[in-house]
């Protein structure tokens, strides 16, 4: 079994695969700790849930990867805080419990309603400390040591906190609450809800709370906020530059160029096109259109033959022999290739271990776009996962590509200057901007802040220079 630190730093480096097995392993941990101070199992999965999410986006803080126990402990804490101040009135665990469930036997469901109950009234007559190493140490089986290092107490005091619980309980209740809890545990489910929660809060940046929060603590981010409400009302044209600014992807084949692109519509103040999301230049969207004739070819067989061209024989190598499993995958690839828009299936039902999902997530306009292609390609034929999401040689979608703070670090800092009103240093890009009116230098200092916000976290990458308004 692969060490915890060897784990959480593969993690860090963006690896989901290693973070899932840590998950696998605290997951338990999480929940029993959470069960102990909401006294909820529902509650107790959704803080737990959101820990794990929080530490994920976190991981680069700790420092030291061996501790990492105690790290979300703490998390796991702070979370079940948030969900006690959210709590709105429900029903009370025992009346709530003896509603009948409408599937299963009667008698089983009685019985195990009353099992219940016992292990609830058991565990909450005992004092929180003696009641946290209970649950720890009987929902999964820990050790004596492992519980101490997520509690962070003396391996002495989980000894003592047990033995008095064991005395305050008996025997026979100390068996009830053992298998009350085990029923309680995660499923197998548990680890694959956080990985898909932490694919589409990396997909889509955050929630919109969290883009929010993010506004709300960044100064500079307040005072563009600031700065356009004063300039209302806003020039239409204006506002449609604004809209090509915040469609700006990182991950784009184009990104330079649209992010140069913009800065020509500011000088005339003219809104002109841009490639967004999902839409590429002729040649890549041709490049698509290969390969979705060469694995029609390899559908029918015929891909080898002696007029077979470059992608033909590169599609027959990655894929093998036709195998049933293997023909509805392609299929699907086949219709991501054809509309860049197709969703093998709803976003809510995701499953980020399954090859569907790399074809969901296959963008024509990724900056990683043909290697992500032929991850797809060689997983179809394995019939498995061979590389892990969002590492340097894995599959890297939505968000992830090179940095590309040296494409633009001349460029945004001529840009920035040109904002500040510091037009002779803006070189040929502020000649382009001609003078600088409120709208445009609001426009031109919010691009420089979209760039650099998108590059910033980049281990690293230089920040662009963002212009003071």
């Amino acid at each position: 079994m692969e060490d915890l630190g060897s784990l959480v730093a593969r993690a860090q480096q963006g690896d989901l695969d290693a973070f899932g097995e840590v998950v696998v392993r605290f997951q338990d941990m999480a929940f029993g700790y959470a069960y102990s101070i909401l006294g909820n199992a529902e509650d107790a999965q959704d803080a737990a849930q959101e820990a794990f999410i929080i530490a994920y986006r976190n991981l680069g803080d700790l420092r030291e990867r061996e501790r990492f126990a105690g790290w979300l402990r703490r998390i796991v804490l702070s979370a079940c805080r948030a969900i006690g101040r959210k709590r709105v009135p429900t029903v009370p665990l025992a009346e709530a419990e003896t509603i009948p469930s409408g599937a299963g036997d009667p008698d089983r469901v009685v019985e195990q309603q009353e099992l219940r109950q016992l292990v609830h009234a058991a565990i909450n007559s005992l004092s929180a400390p003696n009641r946290m190493a209970t649950v720890l140490y009987y929902i999964n089986g820990y050790g004596i040591q492992e519980v101490a290092q997520f509690l962070q107490v003396p391996a002495g005091t989980v000894k003592r906190r047990l033995h008095d619980s064991r005395q305050q309980l008996k025997e026979r209740m100390v068996t009830m609450v053992k298998e009350g809890l085990r029923v309680y545990r995660p499923t197998a489910e548990f680890r694959q809800e956080v990985i898909k929660r932490i694919g589409h809060w990396a997909r889509f940046k955050g929630t919109e709370e969290e883009k929010v929060e993010m506004v709300e603590a960044d100064p500079e981010w307040i005072r563009l906020v600031e700065v356009e409400i004063a300039l209302e009302p806003m020039s239409q044209n204006c506002r449609e530059i604004r809209k090509r600014i915040a469609s700006l992807e990182a991950c784009h084949e184009h990104y330079a160029e649209n992010v140069a692109a913009i800065t020509g519509m500011i000088g005339p103040m003219e809104p002109g096109p841009v490639l967004d999301c999902g839409q590429a230049c002729e040649a890549r969207m041709e490049q698509a259109k290969t390969y979705g004739r060469a694995l029609r070819r390899w559908l029918r067989g015929d891909g080898s033959g002696a007029d077979a061209g470059e992608y033909d024989r590169e599609v027959c190598d990655l894929l093998g022999e036709r195998t049933e499993a293997k023909v509805r995958l392609v299929e699907h690839l086949i219709k991501k290739l054809d509309d860049n828009s197709y969703s093998v299936y709803a976003d809510e039902e995701e499953d980020f271990e399954r090859t569907e999902s790399r074809i969901q997530h296959l963008e024509i306009c990724n900056y990683n776009w043909q290697e992500n292609l032929r991850i797809v390609l060689r997983e179809i034929a394995a019939g498995k996962r061979l590389f892990a999401w969002h590492t340097p040689d894995g599959y890297n979608a939505h968000g992830d590509c090179p940095d590309r703070v040296a494409q633009l670090k001349d460029m945004m800092t001529a840009v920035a200057a040109w904002a500040e009103g510091r037009s002779k240093r803006g070189g040929r890009w502020g000649r382009m901007l001609g003078d600088g009116t409120p709208e445009k230098r609001w426009l031109a200092a919010s691009l420089c802040k979209h760039v650099s916000i998108q590059h910033g976290k980049r281990p690293g990458a230089t920040l662009l220079k963002r212009p003071r308004l």
